[in-house]
């Protein structure tokens, strides 16, 4: 005997599936310029405090965008060196948007300095994945960039910044 499922029911899944979709990308989820698309990534929920100087955990993302870190870290908008992990965190946590850069000219580079401020810090990364030559990063939300694209950086930084859990704004 071959039961149906009422159309009722098969809409309401419809719904639901379809809603969870959409929650899963941030914005309209397109890249644009220079940029790929606005991402959403996996909470770690091991957001722990550490101590100063104990060795860095292993991150779940990288850079990463939640997880252990150190507490209220404050630094400089415009950084000269790379920001530590647990710092990275620390700062993502209190609602900042990182926008970290590798490989670029002196002109790139001013063009992304420019960006900081209000919550926005620009530093250099030793490395970043995917070849990417520029990533913004807030709390548990990412963009990979392989080239600068102030217009796509912007935005990020006005969606993201002051959205972090520990934001006391």
């Amino acid at each position: 005997m071959t039961r149906r499922v009422p159309l009722v029911v098969a809409l309401v899944v419809a719904v639901v599936v379809a809603a969870a979709l959409g929650a899963c990308s941030d914005g309209d989820g397109g890249g644009t310029g220079a940029c790929g698309p606005v991402r959403r990534e996996p909470l770690d929920s091991r957001s722990v405090h550490v101590l100063p100087g104990a060795d860095d955990p292993e991150y779940r993302t990288d850079p990463p965008t939640s997880g252990p870190h150190l507490p209220a870290p404050s630094t400089e908008d415009v950084r000269d060196a790379p920001i530590a992990p647990p710092v990275q965190v620390g700062l993502l946590e209190e609602g900042a948007v990182l926008i970290q850069h590798t490989g670029l000219d002196d002109a790139e580079r001013a063009e992304v300095e420019a960006l900081a401020g209000d919550g926005v810090i620009v530093a250099p990364a030793d490395a970043l994945p995917d070849d990417a030559a520029v990533i913004a990063t807030a709390w548990v939300t990412k963009q990979v960039c392989d080239a600068v694209d102030v217009t796509a950086l912007e935005a990020f930084a006005a969606d993201h910044v002051d959205q972090g859990p520990g934001q006391h704004g």
